[in-house]
């Protein structure tokens, strides 16, 4: 099904923008943008793109092959998501450099890496200055999630939970129809190689879903039932390339799909503050209902 694009996201020299007109433009309008000469000065660019200008794999095995990583095979759906291994960064990338050079590839993304927690004395990058506006993050770095008061546990992957993420990808490898995690805001750079995004609306949000707005559409591209989605082939979408060193901002509410159209790596945040709250609460309140209501199904069907 050949999808209807109604523009492309607007790109911005970051030189010729302050936080001011990151706020009118694109904040408090909920707008997606792109951003360049944000990432001139970063070390994961240096250390992380080889001299032959391919990405240096062998770097991340060196120094951080021992991660525990989760790993979501591009090819297999599970459920509504794509189906997740857990590995090892350098079986990760041993498979990465073993299918490039045969045939069939297994279409492996490693997603979620929280690298920043892990590895905080090698700084890989600077947050740039219009995104240090961070409730989220700030709010984790110092309350950790889960924790458990009773007990002496020693601070873990999960305890030390942030949003702060690395992506790696060969050519191929994909995300599948998705909002971001508590309708939050999210930026993300390449450090290496380029992404295609396609973007829905909030005020469209509706057509990428079922009529009882249950589930949405898991590949725009695949095969997309018209009885279960009768409103997609009215959305109309916005576009987008991503070079490398370039920044996205993925405004709260928008539905993305995003396919890597090279060897990909990226660095990744979700983050809110005071112009996207009010999604923050809405989602929460919203799941905290169906919470309730599905523990009052269990009970009443327990106790009959």
């Amino acid at each position: 099904m050949e999808l209807k694009i109604g523009g492309k996201v607007e790109k911005v020299n970051r030189k010729e923008l302050n936080y001011a007109d990151l706020v009118e433009n694109y904040l408090s309008r909920n707008q997606p943008v792109v951003f360049t000469g944000l990432t001139d000065d970063w070390r994961a660019c240096k250390d992380w793109v080889s001299d032959d200008g391919k990405p240096n794999l062998r770097f991340f095995s060196a120094h951080f092959g021992g991660s525990r990583v989760q790993v979501a095979d591009c090819a297999t759906r599970e459920f509504t998501d794509q189906k997740r291994l857990e590995m090892s960064v350098s079986e990760f990338i041993d498979r990465w450099l073993t299918d490039s050079s045969s045939d069939e590839q297994s279409l492996l993304y490693l997603k979620d890496w929280h690298f920043s927690k892990e590895y905080p004395n090698y700084v890989a990058y600077n947050t740039p200055i219009i995104f240090l506006d961070d409730w989220l993050n700030l709010y984790l770095d110092k309350y950790h999630m889960h924790n458990d008061p009773e007990s002496n546990q020693e601070r873990n992957e999960i305890s030390c939970s942030d949003y702060r993420f690395v992506y790696m990808g060969a050519k191929g490898t994909w995300t599948p129809l998705h909002a971001d995690v508590f309708r939050s805001f999210s930026w993300s750079a390449n450090v290496y190689g380029r992404k295609k995004w396609y973007f829905l609306s909030p005020s469209q949000h509706h057509l990428g879903h079922d009529r009882y707005m249950k589930s949405s559409v898991y590949d725009i591209f695949g095969d997309v039932c018209k009885s279960k989605y009768p409103g997609f082939e009215k959305a109309i979408w916005l576009e987008c390339t991503q070079e490398p060193n370039e920044i996205i901002f993925v405004p709260s509410g928008w539905y993305h799909q995003v396919h890597n159209l090279e060897d990909t790596i990226s660095i990744n945040h979700n983050w809110f503050n005071a112009y996207n709250i009010s999604w923050v609460v809405r989602i929460s309140y919203s799941n905290a209902m169906l919470a309730k209501v599905l523990v009052q199904c269990i009970n009443t069907s327990v106790h009959m």
